[in-house]
């Protein structure tokens, strides 16, 4: 029997935001918001930016989140004869930045909206020639990103969750290999919250062929019982059999199914409670703990997770 891991879930149990007012943090824990641009004129004739004056700022974005608006530019006023406008200067951000959004007012406005999205971290020039109506999003007023660190300890402390209640948080497809079909009609799966199975695959050793690998699909004719928070099952009808065939060496029976709570929002709440305790620890303490210093184990974290804890045996 073997699990792999074939696609991790996309989002966490609780967000970075809600990680810090746990560990009590400010925006100085946050990618800082950019510097201002500067702007002019091109004075290449005619253009597609409004007649009137326009203001410009520039965010950061990183793998987290976004931060606020940055610091306004002076205004650069555009006439119907000239309707282009040069942005210089674009600040470029720390290693985790990986793009930046240029935002900009329509012409006498004071709302900032989504003009361009900057790849990278390096280019720090603009030609603007977009019309007011082509603008989008409005500027976020608050700092989305997040320390690296706090990224980092806050999937730990979600795997090491995982691992002492056997369970998959949130959605996640695993791959899960048997040597052998077995004798019951049933196959029981880990990680409870089954939510699909997608396919049953075994592979046959075809001896007397130069193909010794014949890969084949199990046909619909089972049932799958999800059974809420348990561990889901796949389940033989009334007088249908497993295939009969001669295994493959080497993991021949792959069984892919989708598993986890479907939102964070579902995740029970004394999960989410340990992975803050769990951060607050590994926050607090960044390196090997200190000879001769009181280091104790969190019983807490250990009685919160306990009664999550699924017991089949796999």
């Amino acid at each position: 029997m073997n699990l792999i891991l074939i696609t991790p879930p996309t989002v966490e149990p609780i967000t970075i935001q809600e990680l810090k007012t746990h560990l009590r943090l400010d925006s100085s824990n946050a990618e800082p918001a950019p510097g201002l641009p500067t702007v002019a004129l091109t004075g290449a004739g005619a253009g597609n930016v409004n007649a009137g004056a326009h203001r410009y700022r520039v965010t950061f974005v990183t793998a987290d989140g976004e931060t606020e608006g940055g610091t306004v530019s002076a205004a650069v006023t555009t006439t119907a004869g000239d309707g282009k406008v040069s942005v210089s200067a674009i600040p470029t951000g720390g290693s985790a930045v990986t793009s930046r959004k240029l935002y900009r007012t329509a012409a006498d406005a004071s709302t900032y909206l989504l003009l361009a999205i900057i790849s990278g971290n390096t280019t720090t020039t603009y030609a603007d020639n977009v019309a007011d109506a082509s603008l989008g999003a409005g500027c976020p007023t608050t700092n989305t990103t997040g320390d690296p660190y706090l990224t980092a300890i806050l999937g730990v402390a979600r795997e090491h969750v995982e691992d002492v209640t056997r369970r998959q948080l949130l959605t996640a497809t695993w791959d899960y290999f048997l040597d052998e079909f077995p004798k019951e009609d049933y196959i029981v799966l880990p990680f409870g919250n089954l939510q699909t199975v997608t396919h049953i695959k075994y592979k046959e050793s075809d001896w007397a062929s130069a193909v010794d690998d014949v890969t084949m699909t199990l046909a619909t004719d089972y049932l799958v019982e999800t059974n809420g928070e348990g561990c889901g099952r796949i389940v033989l009808p009334y007088g249908v059999s497993w295939p009969s065939f001669t295994a493959y060496p080497s993991n021949p029976i792959t069984i892919r199914f989708v598993c986890g709570w479907t939102t964070a929002a579902l995740v029970p709440y004394r999960a989410k409670a340990a992975i803050k305790m769990l951060c607050a620890d590994m926050n607090e303490q960044r390196g090997d703990a200190v000879i001769g210093q009181t280091v104790t184990e969190n019983k807490v974290v250990d009685r919160l997770l306990w009664p999550l804890r699924l017991w089949n045996e796999f």
